[in-house]
């Protein structure tokens, strides 16, 4: 069987690092624009930002003429970002990425998130808890949301793959970048933050970077051409009660003296914290503060998440409890040994 190119965007990202990994027996075009990663025989230096992805027309055909599959990884998820500034790549990059895919006749596997299942919805990332949010954890769900219209709505041959939180590789714990999961254990460990901004009863869903990677391979290697994947832990999701215990029980573990955690109705940064604190904190904390409320009304969600895997052809089986929770843990130590070092 011809080997078949396969062109990853965003390959220096959390998601594009690992599915590099991952890509043994493919012809690899690893594409950034900022930070070229390593990992390939081949890296690309791509502008989503520019007509013909910033080649000139002969390279873009040759471009063309090579690749079999599209992975596409770049996105903006700074949630402090401006919605001109989110669009400009997920929306309109994105838009170029189809293009692209349409003149290859190439399958598009586009990256999502699984919280567009948060749009439109109380809690789907606006204002959640306080008035004066740091982070447009809105603008970000409705561009992804609008890109998997513009993707169904194309008419290639493409998949649409919703990675839930990416945390750390399940053995070893790395990540290209510490994630909005990551900084809230790490506020909590470090005595910056006292509690969690959430409601009883409500769940994390944390999914190991090296089976996101492992499900979108799965998705190329059946020759997939259409379809919704929900690459999440499902039903494993940890509920914010127990992330809470993890987080305390690990740092523990890793001699690190804290107190125990607690949850605390999102409304109290409104209610209590900022009209106790808002004349003696710095105002780089009260938005980090607001940050972290932000964030978390769009992670910390309601209901438990649907999975795929365990459907996909090839992939791996879908998480148990047990796993979802070591997973956690090892993300967990790898984070504090950075932090003790």
């Amino acid at each position: 069987m011809t080997r078949r190119t396969v062109l990853i965007t965003g390959a220096s990202g959390v998601v594009g690092t690992a599915v590099l990994a991952e890509l043994s027996g493919y012809d690899v075009i690893a594409a950034a624009y900022r930070r070229l990663p390593g990992g390939s025989n081949r890296v690309v230096r791509l502008d989503l930002h520019a007509p013909s992805l910033g080649l000139d027309r002969r390279a873009y055909r040759e471009l063309c003429a090579e690749v079999d599959a599209v992975i596409h990884s770049a996105a903006i998820v700074n949630f402090s970002a401006d919605q001109a500034e989110v669009d400009r790549l997920n929306i309109e990059g994105l838009g170029r990425v189809v293009e692209f895919a349409a003149e290859a006749d190439a399958t598009l596997v586009h990256v999502s998130t699984a919280y567009v299942s948060r749009y439109g919805r109380a809690g789907g990332g606006g204002r959640l808890g306080t008035e004066k949010v740091a982070a447009r954890t809105d603008e970000y769900v409705t561009s992804k949301y609008l890109g998997e219209q513009m993707v169904r709505d194309s008419g290639i041959d493409a998949l649409i793959v919703r990675p839930a939180i990416v945390i750390g590789d399940s053995r070893t714990g790395v990540i290209r970048q510490h994630q909005g999961v990551h900084q809230l254990a790490e506020y909590l460990v470090t005595g910056k933050l006292p509690f969690i901004p959430a409601h009883p009863g409500t769940f994390f869903d944390l999914v190991p970077q090296d089976m996101v990677a492992q499900g979108i391979r799965a998705v190329l290697d059946a020759d997939l051409r259409k379809g919704d994947y929900w690459l999440t832990a499902g039903p494993a999701g940890i509920p914010v009660e127990r992330y809470l215990e993890l987080v305390t029980e690990t740092a523990r573990e890793c001699g690190m003296g804290i107190p125990d955690g607690r949850i605390a109705d999102p409304s109290i940064v409104d209610r209590l914290v900022r009209p106790a604190f808002a004349d003696v904190l710095p105002a780089e904390d009260l938005a980090r503060l607001d940050g972290v409320v932000a964030v978390c009304g769009l992670v910390i969600i309601p209901e438990l998440l649907p999975t795929s895997f365990g459907t996909i052809p090839g992939g791996p089986d879908a998480m148990t409890p047990a796993q979802a929770e070591d997973a956690w843990r090892v993300s967990l130590r790898h984070l504090i040994r950075g932090l003790q070092q």
